[in-house]
């Protein structure tokens, strides 16, 4: 039997220039369960966006394991068994940034994965790391996060240089970046679906 050890909880400060986008954007954050345990859970909260808000309502793409919005704070953990989605629109100002705090226990073979995406509202994700689309990831391999736990991706079409952290910035495990991508992809495409027959005429 696989038991993972306990781990504390672990703060992060992630901030991303925004300054040159326009027009309403989508953030999505994911969280992947990766050693099929319910052993980890995180926080996303004091969400700044340098001069620009929040939109709308968010949608976890019919996802379990999460909870809240831009404006109150978010709550994930991967009780799913594959995959916790959140999904909001936001009007970009100068940056995005909010506080990550998250436990970081690890059972062995593939990690629970974080990852952030920013997107435009067709679901086109920017990013120079084409296999995941994503301009975080944090792979929870257990311990202490560090800086080296991050990857961290611009995007250079957008003119967006890869976030930075705080406080504690790696690459995931091949098995780790595949189940991110897969997931993303299915999740994605159920989203474009959705938003496509929401705006077409009744």
């Amino acid at each position: 039997m696989l038991c993972a050890a306990p781990a504390k909880a672990d703060s992060s400060d992630v901030t991303l220039n925004t300054s040159t986008l326009t027009g309403t954007q989508v953030v999505v954050f994911q969280f992947s369960d990766g050693d099929g345990l319910i052993d980890n859970s995180l926080t996303l909260s004091d969400f700044s966006f340098g001069g620009g808000s929040a939109v709308g309502l968010p949608d976890y793409g019919g996802t379990t394991g999460v909870s809240g919005n831009l404006t109150s704070g978010i709550s994930m953990d991967d009780s799913s068994g594959f995959l916790a989605l959140f999904v909001q629109d936001f009007n970009p100002g100068s940056s995005l940034s909010f506080l990550l705090n998250t436990t970081d226990n690890f059972a062995g073979g593939s990690p629970d994965v974080f990852a952030m995406s920013v997107c435009d509202l067709s679901f086109n994700c920017y990013s120079d790391d084409m296999n995941t689309g994503a301009l975080l990831v944090l792979s929870l391999n257990g311990g202490t996060l560090s800086p080296s736990d991050f990857t961290l991706n611009g995007a250079s079409a957008q003119g967006l240089p890869a976030p930075t952290v705080e406080g504690t910035a790696g690459v995931p495990e091949p098995g780790s970046l595949l189940l991110l991508a897969s997931g993303l992809l299915a999740l994605v495409g159920s989203l474009k679906f959705r938003r496509r027959m929401e705006s077409s005429p009744r």
